[in-house]
C-alpha cells in the first residue's frame, strides 16, 4: 500500500457509544478526527444530518514492511465523493481496532463537534458500517503478537503472556458485545 500517496486524517481522540437500537446494541467506537486538512470529510459529516444515508465502503490496509500501524480507508460516494484514511498504532490503539472489528462499525466525529465524545454527543457524527466481509487477514496474529510482547515486557513468561492475551481478548469481546438488559443499570 502506498501510504505516502494518501492523505491521512489524524485521530485526535476516541471513545464509544452504545444504544440498543444501533448495530444490535453493540458498543460502537467513536473516532474524533481533525478534519482541518480534509474539509470534504467534515462537509460530508455535517451534510449527512440533512441527507439520506450515503454509500461508503471500507478497507483495512497495512504496510507489508512495517507492522507498527494499520489503516482504515473510507471511500464515500454520497453525499460527497471523497476518501479518508485513518492510521492506528497497533501497540497503543490495538484495542480500538479490535473494537471496530467486533462492533462492525465506527462513528466519525469531526473535532469541530467536540474534543470528547461527551462534548459532541448531540453534535454531528456519522456511523459507518465496517462489515465482517471487510477482511483483515493479518489482524488476529498481529494483535496477539503485539499484546504478548507487552505482557512479556511486564515480566510474564511466554506461556503466561499467551494466557493473559487470551483472557484480555475474551474480556474485550465480552464488553464490546454486552447488551443492556432490563436489570442492568448503566
Amino acid at each position: 500500500m502506498k501510504i505516502e500517496s494518501v492523505r491521512l486524517t489524524p485521530i485526535v481522540g476516541d471513545g464509544a457509544i452504545g444504544h440498543p437500537d444501533i448495530l444490535d446494541g453493540r458498543i460502537v467506537p467513536v473516532l474524533i478526527l481533525d478534519c482541518s486538512s480534509h474539509r470534504a470529510l467534515e462537509d460530508l459529516i455535517h451534510a449527512h444530518e440533512h441527507t439520506p444515508p450515503g454509500d461508503c465502503s471500507t478497507t483495512w490496509k497495512w504496510d507489508l514492511l512495517s507492522r507498527r500501524r494499520v489503516y482504515l480507508q473510507f471511500d464515500f460516494k454520497f453525499p460527497v465523493e471523497t476518501t479518508a484514511v485513518v492510521a492506528f498504532e497497533v501497540e497503543s490503539q490495538g484495542g480500538l481496532v479490535e473494537a471496530i472489528i467486533i462492533a462492525r462499525g465506527v462513528y466519525l466525529q469531526p473535532l469541530s463537534s467536540g474534543k470528547r465524545v461527551s462534548e459532541g454527543i448531540k453534535e454531528e457524527k456519522i456511523l459507518i458500517e465496517v462489515p465482517s466481509t471487510t477482511t483483515f487477514p493479518i489482524w488476529t496474529d498481529l494483535h496477539r503478537r503485539t499484546l504478548e510482547k507487552q505482557y512479556k515486557k511486564r515480566g510474564l513468561s511466554a506461556k503466561q503472556a499467551r494466557e493473559a492475551v487470551s483472557q484480555h481478548l475474551t474480556r474485550l469481546r465480552d464488553i464490546q458485545l454486552r447488551r443492556k438488559t432490563s436489570g442492568d443499570h448503566f
